[in-house]
């Protein structure tokens, strides 16, 4: 049963893609329940010549709704940020599983988990339009607004080619210091973890069934941050509130590296 209504958000995006520099941009088209389910990415920037490239995704898991938020908030917000748009040449793709989304579950509705179907021999259609989207194009930074029904804490995942980028640290301290629990143990999710921060070694990796941030980092190169803000015990405002500090956090960082 639908809990969300996916024309809104649409509508949503019409809004924002309205604003000078922004483009809405249908990626692809799928049927399930006996209607279309377009799919689309925000293009925001200047002149992308010579400056900065930024991918966000949010919405691979349907039960996440604070990523979506978060990254319509932020697209609202550089739409007329000059500041941003003059240094940074934004790609987002807002909502990457609309059927789970309008029902809030963390497949799609065919009970696909779609962030195990990237570089899959028959991959779910959600995830063939993204990644055909992602072909040919190179990125400084791959931002995931993720979210985590069952842990309690704050945890987040990097991959960087060089140490030297870095930043998980600082993006623990600034989400404890609003208040978000950060989860302490030393595996999360199978993976050995250091005070909420993993950084997985991606040489070991499985090939197939890739989860999108491994996908696309394989795929398009940077610097790759997840984040996963517990739901459980903070509100959606506050899950936003540090996806969007982490992000400032993030794009900071990419601007220093000129």
């Amino acid at each position: 049963m639908a809990k969300r209504n996916y024309e809104t958000l649409i509508d949503r995006l019409h809004n924002i893609a309205a604003k000078p520099n922004a483009q809405l941009l249908q990626i692809g088209e799928f049927e399930a329940c006996g209607k279309s389910y377009p799919m689309f990415c925000v293009r925001i920037g200047k002149d992308a010549s010579a400056k900065k490239r930024v991918m966000i995704n949010a919405g691979i898991h349907g039960d996440e709704p604070g990523g979506v938020e978060a990254a319509l908030a932020f697209m609202d917000r550089i739409a007329t940020a000059d500041g941003l748009r003059d240094r940074f040449d934004f790609t987002v793709l807002p909502c990457n599983n609309p059927t789970g989304w309008e029902r809030n579950t963390r497949e799609n509705v065919n009970g696909i988990d779609l962030n195990r179907e990237f570089n899959a021999p028959k991959p779910a259609p959600e995830a063939g339009i993204i990644s055909k989207t992602l072909q040919g194009k190179c990125f400084d930074l791959i931002f995931e607004m993720h979210e985590d029904v069952d842990c309690p804490g704050f945890y987040m995942y990097e991959i960087a080619e060089d140490p030297a980028a870095y930043i998980g640290e600082q993006i623990i301290e600034a989400a404890e210091s609003i208040g978000c629990p950060i989860n302490r143990d030393e595996c999360i999710e199978g993976t050995p973890a250091a005070n909420g921060l993993i950084r997985p070694k991606i040489v070991k990796f499985r090939k197939t069934r890739l989860p999108l941030a491994i996908f696309a980092w394989r795929t398009c190169g940077g610097h790759v941050i997840t984040l996963e803000p517990p739901v459980t015990g903070l509100s959606i405002e506050k899950r936003v509130q540090i996806q969007l500090i982490a992000l400032t956090i993030a794009l900071d960082s990419l601007a220093a590296a000129e």
